[in-house]
């Protein structure tokens, strides 16, 4: 009986008859290497057979002792797999921090992105939906509708509060109510003085003027010129019956060279007369005494004269001090009042030590 079959050992690398060339010069750590593990001295895999000592001479000692950069560096070179304390990856690098990295750059892109979207956003709500004019006030006029000075300003409801400027507005103001005042032939409008743009946030804007008011008139070629106290034409006419309806200061002995046309300041030929007519005006409103004048002769800037229309001759004297002088000549009508005199002279030349002369008898 036969006994059982031992099966054959396979074949291997190095073995006799596997191939068609004479395997007999090969060593034999060359022999038998596909299957189980190759001989080593020590359990060390970087340890070769002591039949090649010829590869131990030649490999670098480095490998056995673990030194140089290889093993020291490995923290900055190549990917680094997680430790078995942490689990986590070690910083370095390697693939994986960069890939980390590149994450948090794209993060950091996308917020700065979003951010200044946002930013955007806001500005333009607050700029064109917020900040809209939705109330326009005016003050300081008195014959002028307040609709015509909105008109002139160039200001409308709905525009932006926050690019409005004061100086463009001034500009604008002035040149539409002088382009007005001759296509309608309203001379009021020449009356439109601008004062300040007050803007209050969020959307009212307040818009102040004065009115020029007409204080005196100079009569030239046959035509009344009513101006202000700056000299300005605010109308003309030819009706001499304006001398007893208004209080108006008639000016006598102005030299004019030109200007005497409505929208236009009179310019005289003597740069003294106009420096007295302007300042003698500017001091009658402030100390407030205009309607109390009748005529102001202005022909010798020495010897400047006034008539009140209580039928007082009062001298100025010349242009200086006229505040005072103003001031003196008041409290001497007042003084004469109580005495319940009328008519004569006062002389304020000399402010201080005022004189009053009654009127020689006829």
């Amino acid at each position: 009986m036969q006994g059982p079959v031992q099966p054959s050992p396979g074949r291997r690398a190095g073995d006799p008859g596997t191939s068609g060339q004479d395997t007999g010069g090969l060593k034999e750590w060359q022999r038998n290497t596909w299957y189980g593990p190759a001989p080593m001295n020590d359990g060390s895999p970087f340890e070769e057979p002591e039949s090649a000592p010829e590869l131990l001479e030649a490999r670098s000692s480095n490998v056995s002792n673990h030194t140089g950069s290889f093993w020291t560096d490995q923290g900055q070179t190549g990917y680094q797999y997680p430790t078995e304390e942490t689990g986590k990856q070690p910083a370095g690098n390697g693939r994986g921090p960069r890939r980390k990295d590149h994450r948090e750059r794209s993060v950091s892109v996308r917020a700065v992105i979003i951010v200044t979207v946002l930013l955007a956003a806001a500005f333009f709500i607050v700029w064109f939906g917020v900040f809209r004019i939705r109330e326009i006030r005016v003050v300081g006029n008195r014959e002028i509708s307040s609709a015509d000075i909105i008109r002139f300003s160039g200001i409308r409801k709905g525009g932006s509060i926050l690019q409005l400027s004061e100086k463009e507005t001034e500009k604008h103001l002035n040149a539409a109510a002088i382009s007005a005042a001759v296509e309608y032939g309203n001379y009021n409008y020449y009356r439109i003085q601008f004062r300040y743009l007050e803007k209050e946030l969020p959307g009212t804007v307040t818009i102040a003027v004065r009115e020029r008011e007409a204080c005196c008139f100079v009569t030239w070629c046959g035509i009344i010129y009513v101006m202000d106290k700056s000299g300005m034409v605010l109308y003309e006419t030819e009706d001499t019956g304006i001398r007893n309806r208004m209080n108006l200061v008639e000016v006598k002995g102005l030299d004019i060279r030109s200007g005497a046309h409505v929208g236009q300041t009179m310019v005289m030929s003597s740069a003294a007369q106009k420096l007295i007519f302007t300042e003698l005006f500017l001091q009658m409103k402030v100390r407030g005494c205009t309607d109390q004048i009748r005529e102001a002769d202005l022909s010798n800037p020495y010897s400047i004269l006034l008539t009140t229309r209580d039928n007082f001759t009062v001298s100025l004297g010349d242009g200086d001090s006229l505040n005072a002088k103003l001031k003196s000549m008041m409290l001497v009508r007042e003084k004469l009042a109580e005495m319940e005199i009328t008519g004569g002279s006062i002389n304020v030349s000399s402010p201080e030590s005022p004189s009053y002369s009654p009127d020689s008898p006829q």
